[in-house]
C-alpha cells in the first residue's frame, strides 16, 4: 500500500515517479543488471522498488527481499558493537588496542599508541587492506594468517595524522569484540544487534547457496557484457565487510539509526556520537564519525556508509535532521550507488520537507493527459506536475532546472519558462481519440511513450 504521505502530497508522489523514471533510464544507460532501493521516513518505508535481475542467467527479478553483499556497511554493525561495550563499561575508546590484543605491538616510531578510537575513525596509520591480493583474487586470509602478516606491516604515519581508510583497522575491532565478549564476532553481532532489531533476513556470515542472494557481476567488458564474480567470505577481514542484507531489513536498521528513543541496542547518546564528525577533512565538506561517513549535500548533513565488494556496490545513508534514509543496493561493479543516492535526496527530500509544511497549489486536472515520458533523438523528457505547475524535466540532464509550462489562451499550448530560453511555445498534439501523440518544443517534437 502507498505510504500516507504519497496519497496526501501529489508533489511528493511526482518526485518519486520522476526518480523512478530516472533510475530506469540510468540503468539502461549503464547496462546495469539489478538494483534495489528504499526511502525511509520516520522509521517507515516511504517507497521502495526492485529493478532488473538478481541473476541474469535465470532472469530472477530483484525485489525488496533480495539479499546483497553489503560490504563495508558491515562496519556500522562492528562500530555499534564497540559502542555497546563502551556503554557497558567494558572498554574505553581511547584505550590502546594492545590492552585487548596482547600480540599487537605495532606503533609508529615516537608516536602514541594506536587506540580503539583510531581504528573506529580510520586514523591509525595502518595499511588499508590485506597482505595478499584479496580483492583481485577474491580470497581473504584466515584470522591467524592475517595476524601473522600484520606483525610485519608497521603503520605508515602516526595516529591522527590523516584520515586513511583501513579495512585492517576494522578487522582488528572484530578481534577486540571477540576478546571482550568471549564470543565470535558473528555470534556477538547476531545476538546483540541483528536479533534485537528483528533483522531476520540479515546474515553476518552469508551462505553461497542462499536462493535470495543476488549474483554479483563484474564491470562491463569490451563487448558490454558482465561476468558473474565468485562468492567468498571475508574470514579474517569479516568485521570490515562480510554482511548480506535486503532493503526490507535495512529499513528496520535505518529506523533504529533515525530514532533518538531508548532502545535495546544502543544508548541514544552513543547513537548520536556515532553520527557526528570525529574526523573533519580539510575542506570541511566531509568527514568520518564512529563507523559512519559524513558529508554535506545541498544544505543537508548525510551520514551512513558505502560498500564495495566483488560484484556489489551499496550505500546506506541517513539525513537524521529530516528523519529520512535512502538505501541503494546493486549487484554489479561500476554501478555508482552514490549517484543514485544523491539524485534521490535532491529530488525527493525537498518534497518530504514541503509535505510537512504548507499545502501546494492546486494543478488543473485537465493537465493529467500530458503527463508521461517523451522521446526524441536528442534526449528523454518527462512531463510532471509539481508545485501546482506543469514541468518538463530532462532525464539525461537532471541537474538542469525544469522547464515551467505556463498556460496560454490557445488549447494545449503553453509558454516555456526556462533558464536561457526566450519564452517560446510548447504544444501537445493529440490524436483523433484525444490521447497525446507528440510534444512540440519550439519547432521540434518528441513522441510520447505508451
Amino acid at each position: 500500500m502507498p505510504h500516507a504521505l504519497l496519497k496526501e502530497h501529489p508533489d511528493l508522489a511526482t518526485a518519486i515517479d520522476l526518480y523512478d523514471a530516472w533510475i530506469r533510464f540510468t540503468m539502461r544507460q549503464k547496462h546495469q543488471p539489478g538494483l534495489a532501493l528504499g526511502i525511509v521516513y520516520e522509521g517507515e518505508l516511504l517507497w521502495g522498488q526492485g529493478y532488473g535481475c538478481a541473476d541474469i542467467a535465470t532472469n530472477a527479478p530483484v525485489t525488496l527481499d533480495t539479499r546483497f553483499r553489503i560490504a563495508s556497511i558491515s562496519k556500522t554493525f562492528t562500530a555499534i558493537a564497540i559502542l555497546q561495550m563502551r556503554d557497558a563499561g567494558a572498554l574505553i575508546l581511547d584505550d590502546p588496542v594492545a590492552e585487548y590484543l596482547d600480540w599487537f605491538d605495532l606503533q609508529y616510531q615516537g608516536a602514541p599508541a594506536i587506540t580503539i578510537r583510531n581504528l573506529l575513525t580510520h586514523t591509525s596509520g595502518l595499511p588499508r587492506d590485506s597482505h595478499n591480493p584479496m580483492w583481485t583474487e577474491c580470497d581473504a586470509p584466515e584470522w591467524d594468517e592475517f595476524v601473522a602478516a600484520l606483525k610485519s606491516r608497521p603503520p605508515t604515519r602516526p595516529p591522527y595524522d590523516k584520515f586513511a581508510y583501513s579495512n585492517v583497522g576494522y578487522s582488528l575491532l572484530g578481534g577486540v569484540i571477540e576478546q571482550v565478549s568471549g564470543q565470535s564476532w558473528a555470534d556477538y553481532l547476531q545476538r546483540n544487534i541483528v536479533d534485537p532489531l528483528e533483522m531476520s533476513e540479515t546474515h553476518p556470515v552469508p551462505q553461497s547457496d542462499d536462493p535470495q542472494l543476488a549474483t554479483g557481476y563484474s564491470q562491463l567488458n569490451d563487448d558490454y557484457q558482465r561476468e558473474p564474480m565468485p562468492f567468498f567470505l571475508m574470514k579474517g577481514f569479516e568485521a570490515s565487510a562480510n554482511f548480506a542484507s535486503s532493503i526490507n531489513d535495512l529499513v528496520k536498521y535505518a529506523a533504529f539509526h533515525l530514532s533518538d528513543e531508548e532502545n535495546a541496542v544502543l544508548s541514544p547518546h552513543s547513537l548520536r556520537d556515532m553520527h557526528r564528525i570525529h574526523w573533519l577533512e580539510p575542506k570541511w565538506d566531509s568527514g568520518y564519525g564512529l563507523g559512519s561517513m559524513q558529508y554535506k549535500l545541498e544544505d543537508w548533513s548525510i551520514s551512513g556508509h558505502g560498500g564495495g565488494y566483488p560484484g556489489y556496490l551499496t550505500g546506506f545513508t541517513l539525513c537524521r535532521e529530516q528523519s529520512t534514509a535512502l538505501i541503494v543496493l546493486t549487484n554489479a561493479l561500476g554501478s555508482a550507488p552514490t549517484e543514485y543516492i544523491n539524485q534521490g535526496y535532491k529530488l525527493v527530500l525537498p518534497e518530504i520537507i514541503k509535505a510537512t509544511k504548507a499545502d501546494a497549489p492546486e494543478a488543473d486536472p485537465a493537465w493529467q493527459i500530458y503527463l508521461g515520458e517523451y522521446v526524441h533523438e536528442w534526449g528523454y523528457e518527462k512531463v510532471i506536475l509539481r508545485e501546482g505547475q506543469l514541468q518538463i524535466v530532462s532525464l539525461d540532464g537532471m541537474d538542469y532546472p525544469p522547464v515551467i509550462l505556463e498556460p496560454t489562451d490557445a488549447e494545449h499550448s503553453f509558454t516555456m519558462r526556462e533558464q536561457g530560453g526566450s519564452n517560446e511555445c510548447a504544444r501537445f498534439e493529440l490524436d483523433e481519440s484525444g490521447a497525446v501523440l507528440r510534444l512540440w518544443l519550439r519547432n521540434e517534437y518528441a513522441f510520447k511513450k505508451r
